[in-house]
């Protein structure tokens, strides 16, 4: 009897691997899904570091394993040359390999050469995409900054208007001034109280007072970034002395 091998993989433990079970359990006949061994990552797809990846790898290499079904060939792996090599894995020990939710042309299991050159296509073009949505989101960014606008978290006291540019949130951002001056003026007082005491994130005054120009921004308004310059001047004076 031949036996299947499942391979599931989510990137990080908040995320749920039953849409791929569940495909894979419906391609599947009931018997052989409940008979097949099931691996599962929970790992970036850029990782080799994969415990149950690298299990399934040595299973196939022992010759324990006679087909791998998994959801997509991004399931296996993210990286060009670790996809190329399991192909090469499966063709040269006549494993046959399927993917249920892309056009992965699929091997056969008969160790056919140009299955393998097929599927090495298919993995290079699926990075390739995977490397021009990075480039575009990239530009993206780029164009955005260029432009003026904030991408990211804005610093404490900041927000973001509806186009992304950066405003001041006037209380917020006196009440961060206030308790970085208070950590300074009171060495012996520790930064929890503080900023209990002033209503801010104990983890952000902790930033704010240990960066020299983290401080800046907030004692005095000065920075080197046209954005933060630009949301204080259109605020007004926001001194509290």
């Amino acid at each position: 009897m031949d036996t299947t091998a499942v391979y599931l993989r989510v990137s990080t433990g908040a995320q749920s691997t039953d849409r791929q079970r569940s495909e894979i359990e419906d391609f599947l006949d009931g018997d052989v899904f409940a008979e097949a061994e099931v691996y599962v990552d929970v790992a970036s797809g850029a990782s080799d570091s994969r415990p149950e990846f690298t299990r399934l790898s040595e299973d196939i290499e022992s010759g324990e394993i006679d087909h791998v079904v998994t959801y997509e060939m991004s399931r296996l792996s993210r990286r060009l040359t670790t996809t190329a090599d399991f192909i090469d894995l499966c063709v040269e020990n006549e494993v046959a390999l399927t993917t249920t939710n892309d056009g992965f042309p699929n091997l056969t299991g008969d160790g056919n050469v140009g299955d393998a050159l097929i599927g090495k296509l298919f993995g290079w073009l699926m990075e390739f995409e995977l490397q021009m949505i990075r480039e575009r989101v990239q530009s993206g960014v780029t164009r955005a900054i260029e432009a003026g606008k904030w991408v990211g978290r804005p610093p404490y006291g900041f927000t973001t208007d509806n186009k992304g540019y950066l405003v001041i949130d006037i209380e917020d951002y006196l009440a961060m001034q206030i308790a970085v001056e208070s950590v300074l003026l009171n060495p012996t007082k520790s930064v929890n109280s503080i900023a209990r005491t002033y209503g801010v994130p104990q983890s952000s005054l902790d930033r704010v007072y240990k960066d020299e120009e983290r401080r800046e921004l907030y004692l005095s308004g000065e920075t080197d970034d046209e954005r933060l310059s630009t949301a204080l001047g259109e605020a007004g004076p926001v001194r509290v002395n």
